[in-house]
């Protein structure tokens, strides 16, 4: 052979070996998945080849939703200390590097009971724990206390959800292998063991309590929401990507790898779908699917179409097409969500979406950001929406009737208000609208304006919105009140909204300074005799900071502020009532002649007495829109 013809025989090897690798590399990444089954991987293989993903995912809450209870992820004080609520007696304590339950009668010490706390459920706002018993094979049960993580303290869960002070002392032990399980996790596989056998009794008739007779051996890939639960299930991916002519094209190339999911790469309404999938209350779209879910999990993978495997809970949403109020309570009269996890139901029902095509990653990243929202810090202020809105950008002033940099000139705090309970907490609306008080006010629905007016009647905030934006407001059959409206709903509106004005009462707005804020404190005071846990406990920490902030001017309160250290919003009412009547003694005692006159139609005479009268009457009105609200937690 001609020496001179080697070096271009060798290039057109090297050329057609290249174009074979390159055929081959663009067949493999064009290669199909089928994400049903149960082929996970888990996070930790992940890392091997994303290390920068994994270190930012690890960062996040969500990798810690669920965990073996540890040294490291147990965050209670296990002190043995005694948590007396609902007539009985938890004592945590922590023996040989383990953490337990006792179970104390509290009237005669004797002990009932001891569970292991075997896994943890939360790691921000507060934890909850999971203990298993001898005769309920792997059933892994919530247990009735969690500790406040930012409170530093045990809460019984009667006074964590949306409840009255009527509840029985396990009304909140739940199953873990049957509800918790499906968003807390991932690769989810519950394996109800005697699924047949519960059909049959419930058809006979027979009485039957899902919490002892239902029976779980149940897997997960993954404690927490890994990877997968986003991606996709990845052993193919990874199967597929060892090999290097395969990962040579897709690094060259940029294509999308079919044997994995990107949210990023999905249209908006699948890359929602992933979010809502745990973020979207729901229930099965069929009985066989019901089945299927308790036995071997949900069916819907990431890149599905959600609505296919399930039925978004809706204000109108029913169970087993029977009549039923189950779901209407969580939802304002309007249809917007008012609890958590039900975001993916908000952002549907808005314009943003429907018409903008806006997706929870537009503002959330699961690898960037806070890790306590996945929000950038550029997404937490108004850039997150001119990038569709512009033009607001260039006339905020007049578009919100707000000074720039004020509270009111923040997109969120008028389109996203705080009006969603869960974790102890409010949360913004993800339906992102245009307040509109009239109608608002009607439904009785929380209004962005009052969230920040606290001192404004109903009447001011009619006409203050009316002269901003007179050709958006809409007209309504709504009869003013002539009330300072955050003082009429803390004592007459549902619990839920009871307990937001409570929350929103403590806002630090230099729109109202400190001596202003004193007509409160008596409504907070009464509020805190409320007979929802909940409606307390803002009240409560709300009193606390109004108290706090006047304490710098003035040392009146110092007597109040004493008496409160003892206070305990889930305590018996023998032990808060005694409490909160040494309070009152100590308002009384205060000489009130040099205060300012309080707001006109707040409730209050010039020498800031209750109208008890009309105090009553809220209450009535309240007592009667009374309702357990099921949370579903």
């Amino acid at each position: 052979m001609n020496k001179k013809l080697i070096p271009y025989l060798t290039i057109f090897l090297i050329f057609i070996l290249s174009s074979l690798a390159y055929i081959y590399g663009k067949k493999s990444a064009g290669t199909t998945v089928d994400f049903h089954n149960d082929r996970y991987a888990g996070a930790e293989t992940c890392k091997e080849c994303h290390q920068e993903q994994y270190d930012s995912w690890k960062k996040t809450y969500h990798k810690s939703m669920t965990q073996e209870a540890t040294e490291h992820s147990v965050k209670g004080s296990f002190d043995g200390s005694d948590q007396t609520y609902w007539g009985l007696t938890i004592r945590p304590i922590k023996r040989n590097g383990k953490f337990y339950f006792e179970y104390i009668n509290p009237t005669n010490g004797a002990l009932l009971n001891t569970l292991e706390i075997t896994r943890t459920v939360g790691s921000r706002r507060y934890q909850q724990y999971l203990a298993q018993t001898e005769n309920t094979e792997e059933n892994y049960y919530r247990l009735e206390i969690l500790w406040h993580i930012n409170d530093q303290r045990w809460v019984h869960l009667n006074g964590a959800f949306l409840g009255h002070d009527n509840q029985s002392f396990d009304n909140h032990i739940a199953v873990w292998n049957q509800n918790c399980i499906f968003c807390h996790n991932t690769g989810v596989k519950p394996n109800m063991t005697n699924y047949d056998e519960i059909v049959k009794k419930t058809q006979r008739g027979e009485k039957l309590n899902l919490k002892i007779d239902s029976r779980f051996q149940s897997h997960v890939s993954d404690l927490g929401i890994g990877c997968e639960s986003c991606h996709a299930n990845g052993e193919e991916h990874i199967t597929l990507n060892q090999n290097p002519i395969r990962k040579f094209y897709l690094n060259l190339t940029g294509d999308d790898d079919k044997s994995i999911v990107n949210p990023s790469k999905l249209s908006a309404k699948k890359s929602m779908d992933i979010c809502g999938q745990c973020h979207g209350q729901r229930t099965p779209k069929t009985y066989e699917l019901a089945r299927k879910w308790m036995e071997q999990g949900p069916t819907y993978r990431p890149g599905d179409e959600l609505q296919s495997h399930v039925n978004p809970v809706m204000q109108e949403s029913t169970l087993n097409t029977s009549p039923s109020d189950m779901f209407k309570l969580r939802f304002w009269e309007d249809g917007t969500p008012r609890l958590s996890a039900y975001e993916y139901q908000g952002l549907s029902m808005s314009q943003c979406h429907t018409k903008g095509n806006l997706t929870c990653n537009d503002c959330h990243s699961m690898h960037e950001g806070n890790p306590k929202g996945m929000i950038t810090k550029e997404n937490l202020s108004n850039e997150a929406c001119y990038s569709c809105h512009k033009s607001y950008q260039e006339n905020l002033i007049q578009h919100t009737g707000h000074k720039l940099n004020s509270d009111g000139a923040l997109c969120y705090n008028c389109h996203m208000p705080k009006i969603v309970y869960g974790v102890m907490e409010f949360h913004r609306s993800h339906k992102i609208e245009s307040p509109n008080p009239k109608i608002e006010f009607q439904i009785n629905k929380p209004n962005a304006c009052s969230a920040c007016h606290i001192n404004k009647s109903d009447t001011w905030i009619i006409s203050e919105t009316e002269r901003i934006w007179p050709k958006n407001i809409k007209t309504s059959e709504y009869q003013v009140k002539h009330i300072v409206q955050t003082i009429y709903k803390l004592h007459s509106g549902d619990p839920v909204e009871r307990a937001i004005v409570a929350k929103n009462l403590s806002y630090q707005s230099i729109l109202i300074p400190n001596q202003e804020k004193k007509y409160l404190i008596p409504h907070l005071i009464f509020a805190m005799e409320d007979n929802y846990p909940a409606i307390r406990r803002f009240s409560f920490k709300t009193l606390n900071a109004i108290l706090k902030g006047l304490s710098i001017e003035t040392n009146e309160f110092t007597n109040i502020q004493a008496t409160l250290e003892a206070f305990d919003f889930i305590a018996d009412i023998n032990v808060r009532s005694d409490i909160l009547l040494k309070v009152w003694q100590d308002y009384y005692g205060i000489d009130k002649s040099g205060w300012q006159t309080p707001p006109i139609n707040s409730l209050l005479d010039n020498d800031y007495i209750l109208d008890i009268q009309a105090l009553i009457k809220l209450k009535n009105n309240s007592n009667q829109q009374e309702k357990q609200i099921q949370i579903g937690e």
